[in-house]
């Protein structure tokens, strides 16, 4: 009898330096796929507190090397140069896969071979392992993640690797600052990100997180930044879209502002708008419907749609009375704006031939136009996407 051929490798891999009491129910979660071909490939960071120890514990089931790196971004970009495998998904050491996340991931890129990378639902928990909440993703489109109204989540996403390599990941030209933002803009820009609505994992929130450090958000601020802007120049995947520069720009602005004044931390949220406000103030300003886009923009769109006496005089009671808002932003775009917008992403696909990724935004612009309903595109009736809280 003829033996079915080997599955083909999955490659998990996790970067970490003292990966704490979260460490154990991670490496288990890995190790106990369903899925039967898998390597885990591990890049540490020379960590003091037993996570050598514990990750040794398990002899050839984990591909371990231990190096000093400049910091999580280096090793996550060092990690993802090991893996060998036909797809590629990661765990950290406070996250843990579903016990079929690995079995799922394969099923969905086989029944779509144009696909390139998959993203899927997720728990969110302490840092115990306790649920307290969900993550509904929905469809990926890179103007939604520019904008950053849409994130990801990395543990709940795998990777063609052939894509990966086509995209880039051999080559030495990373941001290190941002190395999975720069990830997602490459990938999607090569290929297409397709939403599986399955949880796929577990990703932890706590105060230990790289995303409440002020130096690491800082820095990782600025590396999407210098993003944004490539992709937006001459010659980028937008090629040359002033407007939808300042446009995703500001959206990170009212992302990672937001985050930071949540978490406690307005201090960063003061460094990242004056890091944001930095960037914007090296390239020219840019207007929507003759209207300069800017953080005054509100203000200028409100005026202009009053009568001149009326104008001089609400300006000269603002400059009387009105402190500067320290947070000054400019509002999201409209729908119409957002259809705009996803048009022009499609477009932009089309022209690389990445036709399934510009039917998606095709979706995504007949969506916000109103042409369209959500069933009409494949979406669920009454699905919420985004953070949910789960009640005891």
């Amino acid at each position: 009898m003829t033996r079915s051929a080997e599955p083909p490798l999955v490659s998990i891999f996790m970067f970490v330096r003292n990966g704490g009491k979260s460490l154990r129910r991670a490496v288990d979660s890995v190790l106990g796929q369903t899925y039967p071909n898998i390597e885990f490939v591990v890049q540490d960071a020379v960590s003091t507190d037993g996570t050598l120890d514990l990750l040794r514990s398990h002899g050839d089931r984990i591909e371990i090397v231990s190096e000093p790196d400049s910091g999580p971004s280096e090793g996550l970009w060092r990690a993802m140069n090991r893996c060998t495998g036909e797809y590629v998904g990661s765990c950290l050491a406070d996250e843990e896969l579903m016990p079929d996340a690995v079995e799922r991931a394969v099923r969905a890129f086989q029944e779509s071979p144009g696909t390139g990378a998959i993203t899927g639902d997720a728990w969110i928990t302490d840092l115990d392992g306790k649920i307290t909440g969900s993550w509904t993703s929905g469809p990926f489109t890179l103007v939604d993640y520019l904008l950053g109204s849409y994130s990801p989540y990395f543990v709940s996403s795998f990777f063609r690797r052939d894509v990966l390599l086509a995209a880039g990941l051999r080559e030495k030209n990373w941001n290190l600052d941002c190395v999975e933002f720069e990830l997602w803009c490459r990938v999607a820009s090569h290929s297409h990100v397709k939403y599986v609505p399955h949880v796929l994992a577990k990703y932890a929130q706590h105060p230990g997180q790289l995303s409440n450090s002020y130096g690491d958000a800082l820095i990782h601020v600025e590396g999407r930044m210098a993003n944004i802007v490539a992709l937006c120049a001459p010659g980028g995947f937008f090629d040359d879209q002033p407007l939808m520069r300042n446009l995703f720009i500001w959206g990170h602005a009212r992302t990672f502002c937001n985050h930071a004044l949540l978490v406690g931390k307005p201090e960063l949220a003061h460094a990242e708008y004056n890091a944001i406000k930095q960037t914007l103030a090296g390239h020219p300003p840019v207007f929507l419907d003759g209207i300069q886009y800017d953080e005054d923009y509100g203000r200028r769109l409100a005026d202009a749609r009053l009568d001149s006496a009326w104008r001089r005089a609400l300006a000269r009671l603002a400059r009387r009375s009105a402190p500067k808002d320290d947070f000054a932003l400019p509002p999201p775009p409209d729908s119409k704006l957002k259809a705009s917008l996803h048009a022009q992403e499609a477009l932009c696909h089309e022209a690389r031939g990445n036709l399934l990724a510009a039917r998606e935004s095709w979706h995504a612009a007949a969506l916000e136009a109103g042409l369209v309903t959500p069933e009409r595109v494949g979406l669920r009736t009454g699905r919420k996407y985004g953070w949910a809280a789960v009640t005891d």
